[in-house]
């Protein structure tokens, strides 16, 4: 089966990992107050049909304030684990204060790379990325939804919550503010379903939210090899 690549171009991403990683520390403690509002629905959405189980393994994989982390730790239990990863110091710290207050524990947050996780093949049932896949460079989204799948269960499902590239006017004047204020702007809009098909997945649920009017795909997939 022939699976046809994105049907267009996708903005580059011209902002260093560093960079990116600094701008992100400077933003954790009051990163809630500006993003929050506008993510949390479609963040919302992609947790639900993640739907996590008791005694299950969860990534959530650019964590941020740990919003997400903290409702994927209740939902998977004691008998569960619950890992968080982002590239930001910042957001990491401030993620295991919001595990710790809600009396979580708070040392399962790691410092590291989307692109190189810290972790066996196989290790997670679930994994979790909200506004996270279209934070990498284009040439790197294949090789990173590979890493992605590496680590996750074959078995396994990846709920990917991000800005999607669908025609509007909206969404070609947001990629004009991209291109001209990469450092403030750094979401860009992808093919999110067609991306996911291409490295291998297969889609089992997907939903189209807004954020800002801009059109957010939230879905669901697993393996293309799953049984499940």
């Amino acid at each position: 089966m022939t699976v046809d690549a994105p049907p267009g171009p996708i903005a580059p991403v011209s902002r260093p990992k560093r960079v990116a990683r600094d701008w992100y520390d400077s933003l954790s403690d009051w990163y809630d107050l500006v993003a929050d509002p506008f993510e949390a629905p479609a963040r919302r959405t992609g947790l639900q049909l993640l739907d996590p189980e008791p005694g299950e393994r969860v990534l959530d994989v650019g964590c941020g304030t740990g919003t997400a982390l903290v409702l994927l730790a209740r939902a998977v239990g004691e008998t569960g684990t619950a890992v968080g990863i982002d590239l930001a110091p910042g957001m990491c710290r401030v993620s295991r204060n919001a595990l710790a207050d809600a009396g979580l524990d708070p040392g399962v947050v790691i410092v590291g790379d989307g692109a190189t996780l810290p972790f066996p093949d196989d290790a997670f049932d679930a994994l979790f990325a909200s506004f996270v896949l279209e934070l990498f460079d284009t040439p790197d989204l294949l090789p990173v939804l590979e890493e992605w799948r590496r680590v996750l269960d074959p078995d396994g499902r990846l709920c990917v919550v991000a800005l999607s590239r669908r025609p509007s006017p909206v969404t070609e004047l947001y990629e004009r503010f991209h291109e001209r204020f990469p450092m403030f702007v750094d979401c860009r809009p992808i093919y999110v379903r067609e991306t996911l098909l291409e490295a291998g997945f297969r889609i089992v649920d997907g939903r189209t939210e807004r954020v800002w009017r801009l059109p957010v795909e939230v879905v669901l997939v697993r393996p293309a090899s799953s049984r499940s």
